[in-house]
């Protein structure tokens, strides 16, 4: 009896301390409270500025990394299907480097694209980054759908965008 109490009690630390280690973005897989300075260093962009009822890519990317810039021009270059999409990009590089990567990408002529610096580093330990890009795909009810680490296929994304729950 003692070896069986014994097995429980370790076998629930077990499971309590593995459920300890997700990352905030399992425990609520709904598209999170955030708060980033947008490009022009002088407003905010916020969940709740987020058209209601369209799906939300959130792609934490730096401007130095070839995979993020591959992954931006694909981006652009299916704007068209993803033209219902808001996209939320996050760095948190110098807003010096991400103004230049807007203009780089000519992203200002994409009004569903959001683009800015997490100043308060909130995204990298939410999703506990490890490659980037990161894009975080939430159905148009607001829950998670996907996390995508490194280059992700235009067509991975627009599935997921799909996803709905009804």
């Amino acid at each position: 009896m003692r070896i069986f109490t014994l097995m429980i009690l370790l076998l629930t630390s077990f499971i309590s301390k593995s459920q300890d280690t997700d990352p905030p973005y399992l425990k609520n897989p709904t598209l999170p409270n955030f708060s980033i300075l947008q490009e022009d260093s002088s407003s905010w962009f916020t969940n709740r500025d987020i058209k209601k009822g369209v799906p939300v890519i959130i792609m934490l990317f730096s401007p130095d990394c070839d995979h993020c810039r591959e992954q931006t021009v694909t981006l652009t270059k299916n704007m068209g299907k993803l033209k219902n999409t808001e996209i939320v990009m996050s760095s948190f590089q110098p807003v010096s480097k991400i103004r230049e990567f807007c203009r780089e990408f000519d992203l200002h002529k994409y009004p569903n694209v959001h683009i800015g610096r997490d100043v308060k580093y909130f995204f990298g330990p939410f999703y506990r980054i490890k490659f980037a890009p990161l894009l975080a795909v939430y159905n148009k009810e607001g829950n998670l759908v996907k996390v995508f680490e490194g280059d992700t296929k235009i067509d991975k994304l627009v599935e997921a965008t799909l996803h709905s729950t009804h």
